[in-house]
């Protein structure tokens, strides 16, 4: 309960003040891919050395404000060492209540693991897998034979652990969405006890620094009435998924029109984004560095509250930054807007 209630102030604080610590990390823990799909090129990326175990473990150990994070690639199961890797994260978050794992669902032995994990450590679990089309068009677009068919794998395999919660999450561009349909009967016909609220979908985004996409665009012939339509079918389950999900949808129609938010954004306020060379930005779409920790002696903390971070914050309240919708950069942003009402009511 004592977590619980950290996550609350800090989601009610952040509409206030600055923290003094983020709560929420974005964390790419490797840019390695072993797909290479379409609306992203992260596995295009040159490899260099990422952080280390004994790195990680340094990062986190000073981050007792932390309550949620996001741990993602690239493809984070190929990270041998992932097991390991969540297990430091734990030690040292002590006020951990939200683990997220993105995944592309290829090796489902190790994402199962890295569930077991998770759970072993006293904590909820949440595993989205990517699945972007029927067979013939996810394999497409993910540039992998199989690749449709490992995916159910593992959301099969992670669905069966007791306290999981597992999502097929489905990103949505121009080319893929005449196919939704398809991609639902077919996943009624292949998956056991198949319900809506097993789905999560998100919308394209470009980012320079981290998909590695910034010259693609194929948003463009997504209307709000087809993004609606499916978007609204995962708006279902888990009492806050639901919450999450139907902010998330009302709020699209402004996003598509203005290019933003409504909502005040986050980033550098209570959250920000580690990528595996334990460089620093504001989140997954801004382009601005603030910092390396390599050449901070680790200290998110420090790094945080620096003038430079400070700064970028306030390049973000100007609009200054790309704007997005990303469920990352969002969630925080929805959570935190609604206990803001909550609390002047």
């Amino acid at each position: 309960m004592i977590k619980e209630l950290s996550l609350l102030k800090n989601l009610v604080y952040s509409n206030f003040v600055r923290l003094r610590s983020p709560y929420k990390i974005t964390f790419a823990a490797t840019y390695r891919c072993n797909l290479k799909c379409k609306i992203c090129n992260i596995w295009d990326k040159p490899t260099r050395d990422e952080l280390s175990c004994l790195e990680i473990e340094k990062i986190f150990k000073s981050l007792n404000n932390l309550n949620w994070i996001d741990l993602t690639g690239g493809e984070v199961t190929l990270r041998e060492d992932l097991s390991d890797i969540i297990k430091l994260i734990i030690r040292g978050s002590k006020r951990l209540v939200i683990f997220h794992i993105s995944t592309n669902g290829q090796l489902a032995q190790r994402a199962f693991l890295a569930t077991k994990a998770i759970i072993s450590a006293g904590i909820t679990p949440v595993i989205n897998i990517s699945i972007d089309g029927p067979e013939r068009v996810n394999d497409f677009l993910r540039g992998g034979s199989g690749a449709y068919w490992r995916s159910l794998e593992t959301f099969r395999s992670i669905k069966r652990i007791r306290n999981a919660r597992v999502y097929l999450s489905c990103t949505l561009s121009s080319l893929n969405i005449d196919y939704i349909d398809e991609l639902i009967t077919d996943l009624k016909k292949n998956i056991q006890d198949f319900d809506f609220s097993n789905l999560h979908f998100n919308i394209f985004h470009q980012s320079a620094h981290y998909y590695n996409n910034q010259n693609k665009d194929i948003s463009l012939e997504l209307t709000l009435h087809s993004l609606k339509k499916y978007l609204g079918l995962c708006a279902l389950g888990n009492p806050v998924k639901v919450f999450l999900e139907k902010e998330y949808i009302k709020e699209l129609g402004f996003f598509i029109n203005n290019g933003r938010s409504s909502f005040p954004c986050q980033a550098c306020l209570s959250t920000c984004f580690l990528n595996p060379y334990g460089e620093v930005f504001p989140c997954s779409i801004y382009n601005l560095k603030i910092g390396n920790l390599k050449e901070n002696n680790f200290d998110i903390n420090a790094l945080w509250n620096c003038g430079k971070t400070k700064a970028v914050r306030k390049c973000v309240e100007e609009n200054k930054c790309p704007g997005c919708w990303s469920p990352c950069e969002a969630y925080p942003a929805i959570a935190g807007h609604f206990l803001r009402k909550a609390a002047s009511i």
